[in-house]
C-alpha cells in the first residue's frame, strides 16, 4: 500500500503541467502513486505527462479516464476509485507543490493519528494560512476551500462514502466539509506546502449563473449528507453558516458580477 496518492485531474494543462510533475517527483516521501485521471481535453497534456512518467520509473503512475469530460469533481472521483493508499490528496495539474509536502503532511498526520491533516498555502504572490486550530467546530466557522491543502485518510473517504458531489461550482468545499464533519481528528502544518497558480482565463476565476445554481447545489449537498449520516443537528450552526457564507452570498456575488 502507497503511503500517499497523488490525484490529478487532466484539462487542457500542457503549459502547466509538466512543473506540477517535476515537483511530484522531487517528493522526499517514499512509497506515493501519482494517479493521472484524462478528461478528455483538447490538448496534449496526457501525452506529455505520460512521456514524462516513463522517465520516472520509481513512482507507482496509474491512469484512468472519465467517459467524458466531466469536470474535476468527477474525475477526482474516478482517481478515489482506484487509489490505493493510506491517505490520498488532489492536486491540480496547473499548480505544484513543494518537495516536502507529501512528507510533511504524512508525518504529521501519523504523528497525531489524524483523519486529515492540512498546510498553508501560496495563493498567488501571497502565503494564506488555514485556521490555527484542531478545533473542528471553529475550522468549519473560519472555513475556506483550499481542499489542496490537506490529506485524507482513504479508509475515512471510504467508510463515510465521501465523494465530490455532481456539480461544477464549490464541489471542493463541500468534500473539505463532508471530511471534516466525519473525522475522528485534525492535524495542521504550520507551513505553506502547496502553489496554487492563478490564471484569469481559469474556471474558478469566471462567474455566473450557470456556477450560481451549481454552487448552491453543492451545499444542498452538504446539507443532505449531514443529515443522512446522523451529524447535522451536532453541526448545525456551522453548516448553516457555511451555506449562507459560501452559498448564498457566493451566488449573489456570481449574480451580481457576471
Amino acid at each position: 500500500m502507497a503511503r500517499i496518492s497523488i490525484i490529478i485531474p487532466v484539462y487542457n494543462a500542457e503549459k502547466y503541467i509538466l512543473t506540477c510533475l517535476r515537483s511530484i517527483a522531487a517528493q522526499t516521501l517514499d512509497s506515493i502513486e501519482v494517479i493521472l485521471v484524462d478528461d478528455h481535453g483538447g490538448d496534449n497534456s496526457m501525452d506529455i505527462a505520460r512521456q514524462f512518467a516513463s522517465k520516472h520509473p520509481s513512482i507507482a503512475w496509474k491512469y484512468t479516464k472519465t467517459q467524458v469530460n466531466s469536470g474535476p469533481g468527477a474525475a477526482r472521483n474516478n482517481g478515489l476509485s482506484v487509489a490505493n493508499g493510506e491517505y490520498v490528496c488532489f492536486v491540480d495539474a496547473d499548480d505544484w507543490i513543494e518537495q516536502d509536502f507529501c512528507e510533511q503532511l504524512y508525518r504529521t498526520a501519523s504523528d497525531h493519528g489524524a483523519d486529515i491533516a492540512c498546510c498553508d498555502i501560496y495563493f498567488g504572490d501571497q502565503i494564506r494560512r488555514n485556521p490555527s486550530t484542531s478545533d473542528k467546530r471553529l475550522f468549519l466557522r473560519r472555513c475556506t476551500a483550499y481542499f489542496q491543502t490537506f490529506i485524507y485518510r482513504r479508509d475515512m473517504l471510504v467508510s463515510n462514502k465521501i465523494v465530490f458531489p455532481g456539480t461544477h461550482s464549490a464541489e471542493d468545499t463541500c468534500f473539505l466539509a463532508c471530511s471534516l464533519i466525519c473525522s475522528k481528528k485534525m492535524a495542521s502544518v504550520h507551513l505553506p506546502l502547496y502553489h496554487y497558480v492563478i490564471y484569469p482565463s481559469s474556471v474558478s476565476q469566471k462567474a455566473d449563473r450557470f456556477r450560481a445554481s451549481h454552487r448552491l447545489a453543492s451545499f444542498r449537498y452538504l446539507i443532505d449528507f449531514a443529515k443522512q449520516r446522523g451529524l447535522y443537528e451536532e453541526y448545525r450552526f456551522e453548516l448553516t453558516w457555511i451555506l449562507f457564507k459560501k452559498g448564498w452570498l457566493m451566488a449573489a456575488k456570481d449574480i451580481l458580477f457576471q
